[in-house]
């Protein structure tokens, strides 16, 4: 018996680095006033970003990988036990140097997720640009909220968004 996963092509990666990738190969830095390229990272790039105290940059885009879990609803547990459909969470998280530019990177990071979003014709690319696993995101634009400042004044506002990619494994 070998399992595996749909629309993958060659190995896995981990998500968190495909997301990281695929903001930072498709950033437009016109679409920021100042035309700002932000730096890009993710957890497997960076370990612990998770734990490491704010303020590391102004101006950018963490991908953190935050679980794997089956997904619980009866519409994805198709041909009996051979096919599981399985969601990846990952925050992206932004850090700006004003709340104008917070703001208009997370509109450019919510138009390369739609504008990318995997379907039926489209598929996620890894870094190698081929084919991830993922079939489809749970929300292609998923909705930003501010992170509370660890002090009072909040000289470089940050938000963070849960993104859930979900995919299939299948016993063969």
């Amino acid at each position: 018996m070998t399992i595996t996963f749909t629309n993958l092509s060659g190995t896995r990666e981990n998500l968190d680095k495909t997301i990281a990738d695929l903001i930072s190969d498709n950033w437009t830095a016109a679409n920021i006033t100042g035309t700002i390229t932000p730096v890009f990272s993710s957890d497997t790039d960076e370990p612990d970003q998770l734990a490491r105290p704010d303020g590391s940059y102004i101006n950018e885009v963490r991908v953190n990988y935050s679980s794997r879990m089956r997904y619980q609803t009866d519409d994805f547990d198709v041909n009996g036990d051979d096919k599981h459909a399985w969601v990846c969470t990952c925050f992206i998280e932004i850090q700006g140097e004003s709340l104008q530019i917070l703001l208009e990177l997370e509109d450019e990071v919510h138009r390369i997720l739609w504008e990318n979003r995997p379907n039926g014709a489209t598929r996620l690319n890894k870094s190698d640009s081929t084919a991830s696993e993922v079939a489809f995101f749970e929300d292609s634009e998923p909705e930003f909220e501010r992170l509370e400042p660890e002090e009072e004044v909040d000289q470089t506002p940050t938000s963070q968004a849960e993104l859930k990619m979900v995919y299939f494994k299948i016993k063969t």
